[in-house]
């Protein structure tokens, strides 16, 4: 069975972001929370920052490195699905199609993340640690929701696939923002960082739609896709 280096890389990703926040769980309850203190918790804070940083760097670069669907708005990432060009009326209408399902994934995101940390605060417990903790369930949920369920896609998007995910990289953005909470050297720049990912994708959108659907990018396609990031989901026939 074909397994891709896309999905490796994904899996691995995985796992190290698991083991981050077992890291930041256990100096959380078992060290007295120093996540940001000298020692191993200043440590970790800063292995956690570079591993956002570089990994929102690698999205701003067109490279191989990182999956189809986080550099399809790349000009290289585009392969015209048929010789008759773009027609931009149904590009139009395709994209307004997409642009309902990010509404509802952004206003989701923004309720669900908003609860969380009214709820800490609710209950004393809104600090910086708390929302580091919270930051990296996020960083842990986001490769779950890549390599086996998104409720994003299933619920609002209904894209078949990450490669054809419309919100692809908004992903650090959410990870990021609820830092904000606490401005910081950290926080700030990750938020800049993970506001610039975002940006560059919302303007490549608008001025390549053709870029984001497959019916006119054919590397979108399951038969063109060397990803294989839906093999842990039941696969659709191919388009």
């Amino acid at each position: 069975m074909f397994i891709s280096k896309t999905f490796i890389r994904q899996v691995l990703k995985l796992v190290f972001r698991a083991m981050l926040l077992l890291s930041a769980v256990y100096l959380f309850y078992f060290d007295r929370g120093k996540i940001f203190e000298l020692g191993l918790g200043g440590a970790l804070l800063w292995v956690i920052w570079l591993t956002l940083v570089i990994d929102m760097l690698y999205r701003l670069i067109p490279n191989k490195r990182i999956a189809l669907g986080a550099r399809k708005h790349f000009a290289r990432s585009f392969s015209a699905a048929s010789s008759e060009g773009v027609d931009p009326e149904a590009a139009r209408k395709s994209v307004k199609k997409l642009n309902k399902g990010a509404f509802l994934c952004a206003l989701g995101w923004f309720v669900i993340s908003s609860a969380i940390l009214f709820l800490l605060y609710l209950l004393d417990t809104l600090t910086p640690k708390t929302v580091l903790v919270v930051i990296l369930v996020y960083m842990v949920g986001d490769l779950v929701f890549i390599l086996f369920y998104c409720p994003f896609r299933t619920l609002f998007m209904k894209n078949r696939c990450c490669t054809q995910c419309r919100i692809y990289n908004w992903d650090y953005f959410m990870i990021c923002a609820p830092l904000i909470v606490f401005p910081s050297f950290y926080s700030v720049s990750l938020f800049l960082l993970s506001a610039i990912v975002v940006l560059q994708w919302e303007l490549a959108l608008r001025k390549n739609p053709h870029y984001f659907l497959k019916e006119t990018n054919g590397n979108l396609s399951c038969k063109s896709c060397s990803d294989k990031l839906c093999r842990h989901r039941q696969r659709a026939s191919s388009g």
